[in-house]
């Protein structure tokens, strides 16, 4: 079995993505606002077409109860200043699982959630259209 070596970045953005998750449950409005750039949008692969705008995001996540999640199979993506996250959250009350991908600006030192993309994940996603497999693995970045 392969275990993954963990990287500087994947630590570094599990650290970042636990502050969002941390800010949801607690209902904490300035972590978000430390976290989150100032044009953000949540973009849902059931409705790709219609972005949530940061406000909206903030309202709803202040509004509703979270419970806490694990983040599984994280990859970061270095792309200069920005760096692209995906990963699976699998809630612990047993909600359905969502594969995230996140991208993140660097901002001096700092870096702030630009984008969210989400979608059904883990058998939610198996359950629906089969994607054909490639001839061989195909290398990971960790």
């Amino acid at each position: 079995m392969r275990v993954p070596t963990v990287t500087r970045l994947v630590q570094m953005f599990s650290e970042l993505e636990g502050r969002l998750d941390a800010a949801a449950r607690e209902h904490d409005a300035a972590a978000f606002d430390r976290l989150l750039h100032a044009d953000f949008e949540l973009r849902n692969a059931a409705r790709p077409g219609t972005p949530l705008p940061r406000a909206e995001f903030l309202q709803q996540m202040l509004d509703r109860p979270m419970a806490p999640a694990r983040i599984e199979q994280m990859a970061v993506h270095d792309v200069g200043a920005a760096a692209i996250v995906s990963f699976l959250r699998r809630s612990t009350d047993a909600a359905a699982t969502l594969f995230v991908v996140d991208v993140w600006g660097r901002t001096g030192d700092d870096w702030r959630l630009q984008v969210r993309y989400v979608g059904p994940g883990g058998a939610q996603a198996a359950q629906g259209a089969q994607m054909p497999r490639p001839d061989g693995d195909l290398p990971k970045k960790y």
